[in-house]
C-alpha cells in the first residue's frame, strides 16, 4: 500500500512539474503590445488565477522571495489606484 501511495505521489509531482512548464510557455505566448510579457504581468496573471506564490516562483523560475516582493508591489499599486478614485 505504501509503495502504491509513493508511486502516486511521484506521478502527481511529475504532472505538476509538467503543468508548470506548460503554463510558463503559454504565458510567454500571450500576445502583448511591443515585446513579450514582463515578469510583473506574468505574476499578476498567475496570482489572479489563484496560484500560490511558491508555485508561481517555481513556474517562473524565480525565488519565492522575489515573487512575494512582486506581489507586494502589485498590491501597493492596486491600493494607490483605488485611492485616486
Amino acid at each position: 500500500m505504501d509503495n502504491e501511495k509513493n508511486t502516486e505521489n511521484k506521478v502527481v509531482l511529475e504532472l505538476n512539474k509538467r503543468l508548470g512548464v506548460v503554463i510558463s510557455i503559454l504565458l510567454r505566448m500571450l500576445p502583448r503590445e511591443g515585446s513579450s510579457m514582463n515578469l510583473k504581468e506574468q505574476v499578476r496573471i498567475l496570482d489572479n488565477l489563484g496560484i500560490r506564490p511558491r508555485d508561481i516562483a517555481e513556474i517562473l523560475g524565480r525565488t519565492q522571495t522575489h515573487i512575494t516582493k512582486e506581489l507586494a508591489g502589485l498590491r501597493k499599486e492596486k491600493v494607490q489606484k483605488n485611492e485616486k478614485k
